[in-house]
């Protein structure tokens, strides 16, 4: 007779299981093929929505199958997700813009306190990088407005359903992997100064350092929320609808993630092709601890640590959004295979680090045999 797989194996396969394969959701199959039974008083539960088991409380549905089963609440039409997409990306891009291009338009007829604004490029220039800073962050929060209103008017969704299976939005699980991001950053930051100061240049920039940091802690949780809120959100549930398969809807949704950054001029400076992929790792990341944690919580927490950093802590010399940083890295050349290998040893000690604090291994208790 084989040896009976251990608690551990059961436990890791589960999990497995429950991230790459779905639970059937068609209404119109048998009740026996979307039903589960709850493994710790072996109630029947007929309902496939159900996460939790009527009798006990106890758990009978992963993190995973409970966050991608709010997909098929609200008003769920193909032409519904296609419509949303076009209205919600042409409000946010070409609508929310329009602060800016007023405000460069102004600039043209005359300069406002010795400010300036190219149209070609929509960057104000002057003393202060603080006002093109702010407006490009309103793009972020008429595209926030946008997306709630068009979701519940299109999809008559509820917003917290496509950000969690949680009953409401954990803040602390944000807070914590902000603040584990800003931990992991700044101990490589401690040792490029100590080491080779030169890759890193201080600004010196005190004064408009600080009033883009006010602005900062405002509007970048915003920008970051709302891109995790329509790829690891929107589009996570959106395409799962189409695929049972767990790793191809990480995998379009991190390819769409990927190119829409193609706009950036980041990777025509550093170079498309690392950047790229380094833009994918990043989505795909993402978009797996949201699968496994079954809400964008910790990946919200982790896209505005990031952002701050860039913005406040170590910036780019050609960014997306010109801020004034304390450091600037000096280093234009980025190498394909140290970038992936950094990030991927950095995303398996977040990953490693979340599993601990969250139990994600942990959870099953050992059910008695059916």
């Amino acid at each position: 007779m084989p040896p009976k797989p251990s608690m551990k194996y059961k436990k890791l396969s589960f999990i497995v299981q429950n991230l790459f394969v779905r639970y059937p959701r068609n209404m119109g199959e048998t009740i026996r093929e979307t039903s589960n039974i709850c493994l710790n008083c072996r109630n029947w539960i007929s309902s496939s929505i159900a996460s939790y088991c009527q009798i006990c409380g106890e758990c009978i549905k992963s993190k995973t199958n409970s966050f991608l089963d709010n997909s098929s609440l609200g008003k769920n039409n193909w032409w519904i997700w296609i419509v949303f997409t076009v209205i919600f990306i042409v409000v946010w891009q070409v609508i929310g813009s329009l602060p800016l291009v007023g405000f460069c338009r102004l600039l043209k007829i005359g300069t406002v306190a010795g400010y300036s604004c190219s149209l070609d490029e929509l960057v104000i220039t002057g003393a202060s990088k603080a006002p093109n800073f702010l407006l490009m962050h309103i793009t972020f929060v008429i595209g926030a407005a946008s997306f709630y209103f068009f979701l519940k008017i299109l999809h008559n969704k509820n917003l917290l359903k496509v950000l969690t299976e949680r009953i409401r939005f954990d803040y602390k699980r944000s807070l914590f992997a902000l603040s584990i991001f800003f931990l992991f950053a700044i101990i490589p930051l401690t040792a490029t100064l100590l080491t080779n100061s030169s890759e890193l240049k201080l600004r010196g920039d005190i004064t408009d350092l600080l009033l883009i940091t006010l602005i900062a802690l405002i509007f970048v949780p915003i920008q970051a929320s709302l891109e995790e809120a329509f790829f690891r959100g929107y589009l996570l549930q959106g395409f799962s609808l189409l695929f049972k398969s767990r790793v191809l809807i990480l995998i379009i949704t991190s390819s769409i993630f990927a190119c829409l950054h193609l706009m950036n001029p980041e990777p025509w400076s550093y170079g498309v092709g690392t950047y790229l992929i380094s833009v994918f790792l990043v989505g795909m990341f993402m978009g797996l601890i949201t699968l496994i944690d079954g809400g964008i919580e910790l990946a919200a927490g982790i896209h505005i640590a990031n952002n701050l950093w860039v913005h406040l802590i170590v910036g780019l010399e050609d960014s997306v959004i010109p801020s004034s940083s304390l450091f600037i890295t000096t280093n234009q050349n980025l190498d394909m295979v140290p970038t992936i290998i950094s990030s991927m040893s950095q995303y398996a000690l977040l990953t490693v680090v979340f599993a601990f604090r969250y139990k994600w291994f942990s959870k099953l208790k050992k059910y008695p045999t059916l």
